[in-house]
């Protein structure tokens, strides 16, 4: 039940130990700054503000690109575009028009009409669903069509197999189980767009400091050398502690989402006919782009008694909350940021020089108070 959360989670803890990479360079250039003492660590209070203001627009830009990462993929789809290499609409391609009934069947028991079906030309065995915040897509690859039909016993279990694969692909469709992979994707994106800028700025700093006689060179060599042990460390905590964690909490996740697909699979068009798919894929299934998929033998126990239901496959409650949640938080970390790096005063500062602009918002504020 509460697998997506706690994927979400994962995923900002995640963000949390990303950003203290990004904070690096900045506690390795005021370390010669900062006192040691028996008593603990003495900084100035004027370099602690710095520090933290800092770290607050660190983590205001990282949040902004992730939620503009969104916002342009939401608009025009190119994440989903970018998996949807060798694939055609199934419409498109001779030889399949079979699958235009189950796929109908399909959308009208998750009352999902935008969603497309695709085949890929390939002769894996799999099935998946790509999706951006705006539409999603069903695939089907080459292989696993002809896996069934060579697999079934008649027209009929073929094509109710492939019906019950599709309505585990459009359950991850409905609770937006891509999203918090689209979380990692966007933070990845905007984490590595800002460390570039860091690093570039960080060792401009340096060649800049070499050229100062004496103090410049020994200055600029101490945080060279303890940026990178301060990188070092981090990146082997990250690598054998935090990714090895993660990994494991992940697949733990991604196991019980599937046990969901299933179920709500079983419900759409009934447990016999999900067992019937599942039998077909072999002792463990096949890969999917959300998880890794649990045992065959286990997910057939979980659905084999399922009894189809008359009503629509809806999205369960948790998973819209998490949904819902996780934008929200993200929007939240990036005003809160915003507010503690004074982004919002920057901003007023720069509106208030243009008198033009100011001029049309006042005006524009004024109409929207006496509207409303």
């Amino acid at each position: 039940m509460f697998a997506k959360p706690l994927k979400l989670i994962l995923i900002y803890i995640l963000t949390v130990i990303n950003i203290v990479f990004l904070i690096a360079p900045i506690i390795a250039s005021v370390a010669p700054f900062i006192n040691f003492t028996k008593n603990g660590i003495l900084v100035d209070y004027s370099l602690a503000q710095k520090i933290i203001t800092a770290t607050a627009i660190l983590i205001f830009l990282v949040s902004f690109l992730m939620l503009f990462y969104i916002f342009i993929d939401f608009l025009f789809g190119f994440s989903m575009r970018s998996s949807l290499k060798n694939c055609k609409r199934y419409d498109k391609i001779k030889g399949y028009e079979f699958l235009k009934e189950i796929f109908s069947q399909t959308q009208e028991k998750f009352n999902c009409k935008s969603v497309k079906l695709f085949i890929k030309n390939s002769d894996e065995i799999n099935a998946y669903a790509v999706s951006s915040m705006q539409s999603g897509v069903v695939v089907l690859t080459r292989g696993i069509i002809d896996h069934f039909l060579v697999s079934s016993r008649d027209p009929k279990e073929f094509l109710f197999s492939l019906r019950s694969i599709m309505a585990h692909e459009m359950s991850h469709l409905i609770n937006r189980d891509f999203l918090p992979t689209f979380f990692v994707i966007s933070n990845q994106k905007a984490t590595n767009f800002v460390s570039k800028f860091l690093h570039y700025f960080f060792f401009v700093q340096i060649n800049f400091m070499r050229n100062i006689p004496y103090i410049g060179r020994i200055y600029s060599s101490s945080i060279y050398y303890l940026y990178g042990f301060i990188n070092f460390m981090l990146t082997v905590f990250n690598k054998y502690i935090v990714l090895v964690i993660y990994n494991f909490l992940n697949k733990f996740a991604s196991r019980s989402i599937e046990f969901r697909c299933d179920l709500q699979g079983a419900q759409a068009f009934g447990g016999e006919n999900m067992v019937l798919a599942l039998q077909k894929l072999g002792k463990s299934g096949y890969f999917t782009i959300f998880s890794t998929h649990p045992k065959t033998k286990s997910r057939i126990n979980h659905v084999k008694f399922v009894k189809e239901s008359n009503e629509i496959i809806s999205p369960r409650f948790v998973d819209k909350l998490s949904n819902y949640l996780a934008i929200m938080t993200l929007i939240t970390i990036c005003l809160y940021f915003a507010k503690q790096a004074n982004i919002d005063l920057l901003v007023r500062d720069i509106i208030r020089n243009q008198d033009f602009i100011y001029r049309k918002l006042s005006y524009l504020w004024h109409l929207l108070k006496q509207i409303y």
